[in-house]
């Protein structure tokens, strides 16, 4: 598997990779916690501006999240439905059998190898 490192930081690039859509939606909620731009909601999700712009804009059609424009900057808060989604998802992980989805991954690479 192939790692990267940054700073103090050890990072499971394959597992990057493998994050489903709601894993990065649930990374992004939970990086909106509080007012933020889009470049720290970027790093904080790990994604690339084009995929954080896509992501964001859905978001806020679905109103998860609010765009705030304070005059010199955009920020983006979660709303009070985004934040019954994340409730949501962290409760589903729970119930979710611990390593699950790497299981699946680990079986499908030894299948097709």
């Amino acid at each position: 598997m192939k790692y990267l490192i940054y700073d103090v930081c050890c990072i499971s690039i394959g597992r990057m990779k493998n994050r489903s859509r709601y894993e990065v939606i649930a990374a992004i909620l939970k990086s909106v916690n509080k007012e933020e731009t889009r470049t720290k909601i970027m790093y904080k999700a790990m994604l690339s501006n084009d995929q954080c712009k896509l992501y964001l804009d859905s978001l806020i059609r679905s109103s998860l999240v609010h765009e705030v424009n304070n005059g010199e900057k955009t920020l983006y808060r979660i709303t009070p439905k985004g934040g019954k989604f994340l409730s949501y998802y962290d409760q589903m992980k729970e119930l979710l059998p611990v390593g699950i989805e790497e299981n699946l991954t680990d079986e499908h690479y030894h299948l097709s190898t």
